[in-house]
């Protein structure tokens, strides 16, 4: 495939790192999908390559913004061309998914049961969209946050400051089925592995500026040409394995094996991105609020949300590896 981003890629790419830029301080859900309708990064024509470079590039200057954007467009590319969706499109209503497998409500003629933990992001007069069980296939289904039958136990979390979290307790609550949950959790691994890359962007970009500051990034500093240079390299990697698994097409859509392994990879270049980071920056960096200290915090839900390293392992296994 080609690793050149297009010319529209590379517009919605400068959008959404202005789009970040603006919603820095207030990255709240239904600011950053009212904000990405009003610059053109929500489109249902849109591939998820193109995504995919928007969700990176918001996430290098919000991490908490890019993971909501990416959460919304998971869901919204999966019902583009449903007319009953098109508020999600227009930034109206904000799309919100279960994002731990631990506890799936259960689904009984068409109303929900039983608790959906991890739902993100909460906003007033969203959809979630959960993956109960009911039968042998799982399907995904969409209820409103609004809707009767539907309690909300919101979470303080240790990162993502403005992303609000919550535990979802359904009781009869009524739901519309939308499709199997494949299509939307590959999407959904797909980017928040873009999310991951733009957090490990951030770290290596302040580690690179705090290094020139202190002079340390000149010739003959190995140790630190050492981390810098093993930080870029395993980015790099991460987003070629992203860019793989998002630039499929309708004849050969996103397998979950591809996706499963973009967000195992960027989840570790990201995590090793900050730690190094942590290293060139110094003592600074145990500052409360320094930007490698959020960094240190929103990394963390990379290795919790929409898979754990262990389900993304099972899944890349059970696709690519050969069966008796």
């Amino acid at each position: 495939m080609d690793f050149d981003l297009g010319d529209v890629q590379i517009a919605w790419r400068d959008k959404a790192g202005g789009l970040g830029r603006d919603v820095a301080r207030d990255p709240a859900a239904a600011t950053v999908v009212q904000g990405a309708a009003r610059v053109g990064l929500l489109d249902p024509a849109a591939d998820l390559l193109t995504v995919t470079a928007a969700v990176e590039a918001l996430s290098e200057e919000s991490p908490a913004a890019a993971v909501a954007l990416a959460l919304h467009s998971a869901v919204a590319l999966t019902v583009a061309g449903e007319p009953r969706f098109a508020a999600l499109f227009r930034g109206e209503t904000v799309a919100a998914v279960g994002l731990s497998s631990d506890e799936v409500p259960m689904e009984q003629g068409g109303r929900l049961f039983g608790r959906a933990p991890w739902v993100a992001p909460i906003t007033d007069r969203g959809l979630a969209v959960v993956g109960p069980r009911s039968g042998a296939e799982r399907v995904a289904y969409v209820v409103a946050l609004d809707a009767p039958g539907v309690t909300i136990q919101s979470v303080a979390t240790a990162g993502l400051a403005g992303l609000v979290c919550g535990h979802v307790r359904f009781n009869g609550a009524a739901c519309e089925p939308i499709g199997a949950t494949l299509p939307v959790m590959t999407r959904v691994r797909i980017l928040m592995a873009a999310a991951g890359l733009g957090i490990g962007r951030r770290a290596l970009r302040e580690a690179l500026a705090a290094a020139r500051a202190a002079r340390t990034a000149a010739a003959g500093e190995q140790t630190v040409q050492g981390l810098l240079a093993d930080a870029a390299t395993e980015l790099d990697a991460a987003m070629l394995m992203t860019w793989k698994a998002a630039g499929a097409t309708d004849a050969a859509p996103p397998r979950l094996a591809d996706a499963s392994l973009a967000k195992l990879m960027t989840t570790s270049a990201a995590q090793r991105a900050v730690e190094r980071a942590t290293q060139v920056v110094g003592v600074d960096s145990f500052e409360r609020g320094h930007i490698i200290e959020r960094l240190a915090q929103d990394v963390r839900a990379l290795e919790l949300f929409a898979g754990r390293t262990e389900a993304l392992r099972a899944a890349a296994a059970e696709e690519l590896l050969p069966r008796r």
